[in-house]
């Protein structure tokens, strides 16, 4: 778990303190010179590779707090560089140059080494990686003005994170937005206000911002998360485009389910939603609908949650094949989902037969390289065992299933899962010694929500 206000170097200090250990010790563990170590805690994140923080989480067994602590400072040091906001046509390159002399780069970095940290070579971090962005983008402008390839552009970058969200581990994935959401903020700055083309970069920021909210919430950093989505739905009210309203808003709902939203909270968010906006094209409600569903099904309202599992069919029934075709990305849908969203339901509402035929074709449905929807399924099939009264299977078959799992694909909707396994035993069969291991399974897996 990250404390308020503790940069890498204090988050890696506690934690060998917490464990025990020395400098010495941690020297030995972690094969890392003591040295190097004392240099460690003593900076923060931009001064830090993934690879060592990824090292150090294994050796201190802490899941993915290290990382999270380099991509929270990181993402500190983005947002004081993005208050810059240079304009005119030079702007990219301004960046650039902003990035290479205000101090981004770790302290200690002597003027002979400097030219290799910004080419990126020291350690991987998002603000050499932006600096390159910034200046292949100012390349663009200066070889074309056109408006129009930026807009193309932006709208290609967005769909490529889409597919990226879906296997990309968190910390990656937030390094790769953070480079595009500052770099974005500077596509915008010579575009009207209420100009067209504007509202189509508004939109594609309303996407990133809605990707970025997901991610940090991925690595159990909800509050920020939270922040990110009430900037998603005000630029997606911005954009005027009613499918990306439509999106956001019922993404946000789904994944309120996962992020410790009270239901009562989330069951308003659907009610607003429904009361205030426009009317969306048919197919873009899928994601809303999909939420809706979920949320009453969780509140026990069983009736209303079944009633909606028809519309989401007779929506799918009408989709065209480009879109049940990119299943790959977050921002496309695949019958799976469908199944998914029943499986869900109707383990949540009680009617565990159809929900065991859901799961089964759901399964069958996913391909063989994508792990974090059939984790899902898997979990909440263990979810019915435990309603039945296999207390013992269900919290046997939810630890072997997080087990298997990659500490990159244990992201929020997975984790959150696996306690709703935990809290659908029963309390008499609490004491069980399945039941006792997987609790004290569940409370490592915290350490990698930090």
């Amino acid at each position: 778990m990250i404390h308020n206000e503790e940069h890498f170097g204090q988050v890696l200090r506690r934690l060998r303190r917490e464990r025990g250990y020395t400098l010495r010790d941690l020297d030995e563990l972690a094969n890392m010179s003591k040295s190097k170590i004392q240099y460690l805690e003593q900076h923060d994140g931009r001064a830090v590779s993934l690879e060592d923080a990824h090292h150090l989480d294994d050796v201190l067994q802490s899941g993915l707090t290290l990382v999270a602590a380099i991509q929270r400072d990181q993402l500190s040091a983005l947002t004081d560089v993005a208050r810059v906001m240079l304009v005119g046509p030079n702007r990219y390159t301004d960046l650039a140059v902003t990035m290479m002399t205000t101090g981004i780069e770790p302290q200690g970095v002597n003027a002979v080494d400097r030219r290799t940290f910004l080419q990126g070579a020291s350690a991987g971090l998002a603000f050499p990686a932006l600096a390159l962005e910034a200046t292949r983008h100012g390349v663009g402008i200066a070889m074309s003005e056109r408006v129009d390839s930026t807009v193309d552009e932006w709208t290609e970058i967005v769909h490529e994170h889409g597919f990226g969200y879906m296997t990309t581990p968190p910390d990656e994935m937030l390094e790769a937005l953070m480079i595009d959401v500052v770099a974005l903020q500077y596509a915008t700055t010579d575009l009207d206000d209420d100009d067209s083309k504007s509202r189509e970069l508004v939109r594609v920021g309303a996407l990133l911002c809605a990707l970025t909210a997901m991610t940090l919430a991925n690595l159990g950093r909800l509050r920020e998360g939270r922040r990110w989505w009430r900037t998603s739905r005000k630029l997606a009210d911005q954009s005027r485009d009613a499918r990306t309203q439509a999106w956001v808003y019922g993404r946000e709902i789904v994944r309120s389910l996962y992020e410790q939203r009270p239901i009562g909270a989330i069951l308003k968010m659907v009610d607003q939603f429904e009361s205030t906006a426009s009317t969306p094209p048919q197919d873009s409600m899928l994601e809303f609908v999909t939420g809706k569903a979920q949320v009453l099904a969780l509140a026990g309202r069983r009736t209303e949650a079944t009633e909606c599992l028809p519309q989401l069919e007779q929506i799918c029934e009408q989709l065209p094949r480009s879109v049940t075709a990119d299943g790959d990305s977050i921002f496309g849908w695949s019958m799976d989902r469908l199944k998914f969203t029943q499986s869900y339901v109707y383990s949540f509402i009680g009617d565990y037969p159809m929900a065991a035929k859901a799961q089964h074709e759901a399964i069958k449905l996913y391909a063989p390289t994508y792990v974090r929807g059939p984790a899902q399924i898997e979990l909440q099939r263990a979810i019915c065992l435990a309603r039945v009264g296999d207390a013992a299977e269900a919290a046997s078959h939810a630890e072997a299933v997080i087990s298997r799992l990659a500490a990159g694909d244990r992201i929020r909707p997975i984790i959150d899962l696996g306690f709703k396994v935990l809290h659908s035993i029963p309390s008499s069969e609490q004491s069980r010694p399945e039941v006792r291991n997987y609790r004290e399974f569940l409370g490592f897996t915290k350490e990698i929500e930090a």
